[in-house]
């Protein structure tokens, strides 16, 4: 055999082996994936992940809320100011990809949730004959830039979450971020009405992706 002939079938040869072994991966990932379904479908999509975070970080500020209004003896609903915050989200939606219709929905599912804390907060302090607090947050110099620039991020991550809420999954898609362990570490055992206001939440964006 000469040498040429003989680098040909070598040649020859390290092809075929790759191409077996190539082969051989890619039924190996096949099967991997046939005898895990589950685990296959089983990650958090990241942007729902963002967005239900950012719901999170949006309730916790609910107790400050209550404070401050226990001490100004202030209501807890303030029907004008949350139309006109939901008027002004209408306008803005079309500016993120979003119909105005759907960020009133979503963010009205909000504020409805923090109020539902903030009442079962004010409850729990009426039965014990709460004291005023000593120095909470101040409504209009911290509390309310931060839902400000809260709202602002919601509302990039509704319209980067928007696909998957509106996919054929989209439902089984929530149902599942909101099970990550990173949320459920979010959750406030010690805040009265803090789970069935996150609840609440949540099933807002169940129905989106109905």
């Amino acid at each position: 055999m000469t040498r040429h002939s003989f680098t040909a079938v070598s040649l020859h040869t390290v092809q075929k082996t790759m191409l077996q072994y190539l082969l051989y991966v890619i039924l190996a990932c096949a099967a991997l994936s046939l005898s895990h379904p589950a685990q296959a479908q089983n990650a958090s999509d990241p942007r729902l992940l963002r967005l239900l975070s950012l719901m999170q970080q949006r309730l916790s500020l609910a107790q400050d809320v209550a404070m401050y209004k226990w001490n100004a003896k202030a209501a807890i609903d303030d029907p004008v100011r949350e139309q006109q915050i939901l008027d002004a989200l209408a306008k803005q939606a079309p500016q993120y990809g979003l119909a105005p219709k759907l960020a009133q929905d979503f963010f009205n599912a909000q504020i409805v949730a923090g109020k539902m804390i903030q009442t079962a907060l004010f409850d729990g302090w009426a039965s014990r004959s709460q004291a005023p607090f000593d120095n909470p947050p101040d409504l209009k110099t911290a509390i309310r830039p931060a839902l400000d620039k809260l709202t602002v991020e919601l509302l990039m991550a509704l319209a980067e979450a928007q696909a998957v809420l509106q996919g054929k999954d989209g439902r089984q898609a929530v149902e599942l971020t909101a099970t990550d362990a990173s949320l459920r570490a979010g959750v406030p055992p010690n805040v009265p009405g803090y789970a069935t206001a996150w609840q609440h939440a949540i099933k807002m964006l169940s129905n989106v992706a109905e």
